[in-house]
């Protein structure tokens, strides 16, 4: 039989028990990690379900929207109460008389802006 040294079977023990240690831990690690991907499934599938409702409910707000802009409907709503300008048409409006019930982007009446939806662009041709 081999006789090794007591210095010698300290290396051993200590190289046999090292690799107990790592195994153990490596193990251990495993477990950790496999639970945490198995959090992590199940947030990733409570946030898709929460996505796909969020969609749900965006696409039924596009589609009542889109219904409220179509021209039929606008037009149901101004009935009645619009009615095609003239050509030669003046607007008198009295200076006094402010917007009611709405609110306004120019809160005097004759306020003055730069906004390019009021320069005519046409009227040099």
């Amino acid at each position: 039989m081999l006789k090794l040294s007591s210095r010698a079977r300290r290396h051993v023990i200590v190289l046999i028990f090292s690799m107990v240690a790592v195994t153990v831990g490596s193990a251990f690690a495993i477990v950790w990690m496999q639970q945490q991907i198995s959090r992590t499934a199940q947030n990733s599938k409570q946030l898709e379900s929460q996505l796909a409702e969020t969609s749900r409910k965006l696409r039924y707000l596009d589609e009542r929207i889109a219904g409220y802009h179509q021209p039929v409907v606008l037009q149901g709503k101004v009935a009645g109460i619009l009615r095609p300008s003239v050509e030669d048409q003046v607007v008198f409006v009295q200076e006094r008389q402010l917007a009611e019930g709405r609110t306004y982007a120019v809160s005097q009446p004759y306020e003055v802006s730069m906004d390019l939806a009021l320069l005519d662009f046409d009227s040099s041709r």
